[in-house]
């Protein structure tokens, strides 16, 4: 395996250098007028130097938005090169948001390109009032285009009458010279705040990535080691086995001097991070499609929420189907879903957020799971799915700890299922490659249930007590395994060499008033499906949320369980503050607004920060450590209006910012994000954040 490092290192250098970078070269099209020999073709109403508004400069570019009308900029016998200049990129804002738009490339009169402009917007589609990024790889896919052109055409593609008074802005238009690889955008934690600092967290647009178009995230861990995930974009194009993107096609990280490179395997499943649910039973469904469809074949939309210098948040919506009820009539069901990945320098492992929004099904008509999230890379680091490794062992916590105790694991395995948990996680792993994957939750499981189906009839126990699944083999059934790992690709007899891995929580967790929380959620509380006198409840409408941690590393650090004990000591904390205060609550969801209390008292487990509120831009708080080490915490301080912090004091001495603590400001939701690159050991510990 070859050693890998981020080229980016390289454009920092030269950044912080005062020398200009060398590795694109820029051909403006327009900023306040056309440049570089264009001319204006336009047809309709167009003013190319409208005052207000603009993105950069004086003068923005305005026309209005229907009867097919649209910009067009043409360079007449000076043709250029896709396979020189291979991105176009420029900033749209919209009057109402979701102007339909198309993007057209000519060449000698004939369009060599057309395409819908949205799979290219930030965010997804036009923005209302706002000006959003548009950046187009012409010559990677989706578009592939490697030829000549010299004319480019927005054109409307609503084909709405002359009487409509949208209007749309465009501004900075220019084409990108360089290679296949975009070089690095520093965006909005920069802002105001110098040149980006060297180590920083990166993120690359428009990446190649099996076939569809993503943003590549590189950061440094806690061992200050580089790692990077790349996640495909779900609005534009498909992988060869289907996947419509919206999910982590690719993970990096350091084993020594090498870089273990965790890719997508091959068949529908691969890729991991979107959702999958399942029906209580399909007695109601209307056929129409697969009721527990893999959610990377439906498209959706995507928002680079935060891009500071140090975190980053990237989103993920969609439309998910759902196709089976509880009672006749069945129906078919659109369930909107948001999905935050939450990237921050000095930490290990990215977190994954996600909201289901039930609020326009009617309560009680689902009787679903949530498997999300869900999927398959090829954990070891093989080059091919031949290659890969027999998985050598599982293991899940929900309330007890199980875990497969021969190898590798077959359904003949041992096990134990014995020791008390309070954090739910699933993991499995490889032995001949020391590698491993896991999902561990961001609170407790009295805090958010997870797991489910007949588990409990199996706590306490152990392969040499009972066999999981009488009369068949040693292990659980694979239909009774609270979160899904490999239990439906081990064949009868032998391993497998599959590394699907997905959450898993009871029926009912999806759309019932309230489901219950043990044993199976809809028919009862017990395998003989009588439900269990004081079997706990919890509400499965009108939204569901939770965080998980997404772990990757070699199985012999255990990873997974060094984040399951974060979690733990986290349970310990106690913070309080003399200037500013502690936030003692929160949205409850990356989607759901609903006002949640914080326990312990500012720990904001959607993203997994210490979260506090700062007097006049200045926070003097305490963290209390009960128990265990509390490793690189990341913290949140929020009604933040003062830009990036020069000075930051732990227990009385000053730390160097950008080394020792790495600051991110959130301008536009008054935050200021901090990964404090310190172990925090038992005792309580004070930080000063000076403006």
């Amino acid at each position: 395996m070859q050693a890998w490092s981020f080229g980016w290192r390289i454009v920092v250098a030269a950044v912080l250098a005062g020398a200009a970078p060398t590795a694109r070269a820029d051909l403006v099209v327009y900023d306040d007028a056309l440049r570089n020999g264009f001319q204006n073709w336009s047809w309709g109403e167009v003013d190319l130097a409208s005052t207000a508004p603009v993105y950069a400069g004086t003068h923005a570019i305005a026309f209005r938005a229907h009867s097919w009308q649209g910009l067009s900029f043409a360079r007449p016998d000076q043709p250029l090169s896709a396979a020189t200049y291979r991105r176009l990129r420029f900033w749209i804002r919209g009057e109402t948001g979701g102007e339909q738009l198309r993007l057209v490339l000519q060449s000698g009169g004939s369009a060599v390109v057309d395409t819908a402009l949205d799979g290219f917007v930030a965010g997804g589609a036009v923005g209302a009032g706002q000006f959003r990024e548009v950046l187009v790889a012409l010559a990677d896919p989706p578009l592939a285009y490697t030829g000549m052109f010299d004319r480019i055409d927005l054109v409307d593609a609503s084909g709405n009458a002359a009487g409509n008074p949208q209007r749309v802005h465009v501004d900075e238009v220019r084409l990108l010279e360089g290679g296949a690889q975009p070089d690095p955008i520093f965006a909005d934690g920069f802002e105001g705040s110098g040149p980006p600092p060297a180590g920083g967290l990166t993120i690359e647009q428009g990446v190649a990535i099996d076939g569809l178009s993503g943003d590549r995230f590189g950061w440094t861990d806690r061992a200050g080691l580089p790692r990077s995930a790349t996640l495909a974009h779900n609005n534009a194009g498909t992988t060869a086995d289907g996947s419509r993107g919206g999910e982590l096609r690719e993970f990096r990280y350091r084993v020594g001097a090498a870089t273990r490179t965790l890719s997508a395997v091959g068949g529908g499943a691969g890729g991991f991070g979107y959702v999958v649910s399942h029906p209580t039973d399909g007695a109601f469904c209307t056929g129409g499609g697969d009721s527990s469809s893999l959610g990377h074949f439906t498209p959706g939309q995507f928002q680079r929420v935060f891009s500071g210098r140090h975190h980053a948040i990237f989103r993920f919506t969609q439309a998910y189907p759902r196709y089976c009820t509880v009672t006749a009539p069945a129906a078919r069901y659109d369930v909107p879903v948001t999905i935050d990945w939450v990237f921050a320098n000095g930490r290990d492992d990215p977190l994954w957020s996600i909201t289901w929004d039930l609020s326009a099904v009617p309560v009680g008509r689902l009787a679903d799971d949530s498997r999300a999230p869900y999927g398959e890379l090829r954990i070891d680091g093989a080059a091919s799915d031949a290659a890969r490794s027999a998985i050598a062992g599982t293991g899940w916590g929900d309330r007890y700890r199980f875990v497969s105790t021969q190898e590798p694991l077959t359904f003949a395995s041992g096990w134990t299922w014995n020791q008390p948990n309070t954090i739910p996680y699933a993991k499995l792993w490889t032995s001949a490659v020391d590698a491993t994957m896991g999902i561990v939750q961001s609170e407790t499981i009295d805090q958010q249930d997870a797991g489910g189906y007949w588990g409990q009839d199996l706590w306490m126990r152990s392969s040499a007590q009972v066999s999981g699944c009488p009369g068949t083999h040693l292990m659980p059934c694979n239909y009774n395994w609270p979160f899904q790992t490999v239990n439906y690709s081990l064949p009868g007899s032998g391993p497998t060499n599959s590394a699907r891995i997905a959450w898993g929580t009871n029926f009912g967790f999806l759309g019932q008033a309230q489901y219950r929380i043990r044993g199976n959620a809809y028919y009862g509380g017990s395998a003989n499906g009588t439900a269990l006198p004081g079997d706990p409840m919890a509400p499965g409408w009108p939204k569901k949320s939770y965080s998980t941690y997404i772990v990757f590393g070699t199985h012999s650090a255990d990873p997974v369980g060094a984040r399951v004990a974060q979690i733990e000591t986290i349970q310990t904390l106690t913070l309080a503050a003399s200037i500013g205060s502690v936030a003692t609550s929160g949205p409850a969801g990356v989607a759901d607004a609903t006002v949640q209390t914080y326990a312990p008292a500012g720990y904001d487990a959607v993203y997994g920060a210490l979260t506090f509120v700062a007097a006049a831009n200045r926070l003097d708080a305490t963290i209390g450590v009960g128990s265990g080490t509390l490793r690189h915490p990341l913290i949140v301080v929020r009604q933040w209006s003062g830009g990036l912090p020069t000075t930051l004091r732990l227990n009385g001495a000053t730390l160097v910012r950008d080394q020792d603590w790495l600051p991110s400001p959130r301008a536009g939701a008054q935050e200021l994000w901090i990964t404090l690159k310190r172990d925090l050991a038992v005792g309580t510990h004070r930080v000063e954040i000076v403006p």
